[in-house]
């Protein structure tokens, strides 16, 4: 999603007192690990994102709302291979149906826009947020499925 289109899903996500921040392998303090680290010992996250774990090359975007608590998170693991992998979406239940899980799809497509492959493995239920956005189903992995987007190969 590019310009316009982009800024106008920004602008519904920021309406509702909700602003994304990227956070580089380079930007992780304590303070993002203070914000993030309750997420990965709940049950109730842990049981949606099994394999949820951080990684020294892994980019996070957190959502945050207006007091600065973070509501949803995503990420983004770059393999040197070209295959960016988008991974860990995750929005608190009381902030679901807002619009969050969708700019952070959004956005974190619009950052791994030339990767040669845009990979994701996801539950059933998230894959219509990704194959709304030209990602294809390619595999199943036990309950999940994995979608890929290539770049055409340039003759």
């Amino acid at each position: 999603m590019q310009g316009q289109a982009w800024a106008a899903l920004l602008e519904t996500v920021m309406s509702k007192s909700i602003a994304i921040e990227v956070v580089a392998p380079a930007g992780r303090t304590r303070d993002f690990y203070a914000d993030i680290g309750p997420f990965f010992m709940d049950g109730a996250v842990r049981r949606e994102l099994p394999y949820l774990k951080d990684l020294p090359s892994k980019v996070w975007l957190l959502a945050r709302d207006e007091a600065g608590r973070v509501v949803g998170f995503a990420g983004i693991i770059p393999h040197r291979n070209g295959v960016s992998e988008l991974c860990s979406l995750f929005v608190i239940p009381e902030f679901r149906s807002r619009g969050i899980a969708e700019a952070l799809v959004e956005k974190r497509l619009d950052m791994v826009s030339l990767a040669r492959v845009i990979r994701v493995v996801c539950a059933p239920a998230s894959a219509g947020l990704y194959a709304d956005k030209g990602l294809k189903q390619v595999a199943k992995r036990g309950s999940y499925v994995v979608l890929e987007r290539k770049l055409p190969k340039v003759a």
